[in-house]
């Protein structure tokens, strides 16, 4: 039996009793019209799972595996992401020359989450190509597919952007936060 509970009060916000998986039982509340306002996902491997249109505002994703999962018109806000952020903007001041072609990159549907090298390529194999390195080489930036960073850009593709998808867009608007509070990168950058 699988239960996915409020983050908060403990209270069962879905009780599946023939899914195998939290990924299963999800996806067969989402396509039911489930609320799941709060849901405590922390660590769910959500690789595929199509969650268009679920309400997961206020939801723990933090850990979360959303590779490949189909977010289109999911409603994300006040998404518990937390050490997400705090990851993300750990890497960008360890290169901060690179976070312009980093944002560059990702509003051109340049990310690849799954790969550290190519034409689209990962938070970290992003920065690499924009310093004109080997991802291996990058001081300060170990690469490391199971940091909080890396898998929530795991879960965006090439053509994703912060237009069509909903996780290009929370790190579109983390980057440019993270490029307010560090007014002297932009500068430096023109």
């Amino acid at each position: 039996m699988i239960e996915i509970k409020h983050r908060f009060t403990g209270a069962v916000l879905l009780r599946d009793e023939t899914a195998t998986s939290i990924r299963e039982a999800l996806v067969k509340a989402v396509a039911n019209g489930a609320y799941l306002r709060g849901a405590y996902l922390d660590g769910a491997y959500l690789d595929g799972a199509n969650l268009r249109g679920a309400y997961l505002g206020g939801a723990n994703l933090r850990g979360a595996y959303l590779r490949g999962a189909y977010l289109d018109g999911a409603y994300l806000e006040g998404a518990l992401w937390e050490g997400i952020q705090d990851d993300i903007y750990d890497i960008l001041a360890s290169a901060p020359a690179e976070v312009p072609g980093l944002l560059a990159a990702l509003k051109a549907g340049q990310i690849d989450g799954s790969t550290y090298t190519g034409d689209c390529a990962c938070l970290v194999g992003t920065i690499a190509k924009v310093r004109g390195c080997d991802y291996s080489a990058l001081a300060g930036i170990r690469p490391d597919s199971s940091r909080p960073a890396e898998r929530f850009f795991a879960a965006i593709n090439p053509g994703d952007t912060p237009e069509n998808h909903p996780l290009a867009k929370f790190a579109e608007q983390w980057i440019e936060s993270w490029l307010l509070s560090n007014p002297h990168v932009t500068e430096a950058s023109k």
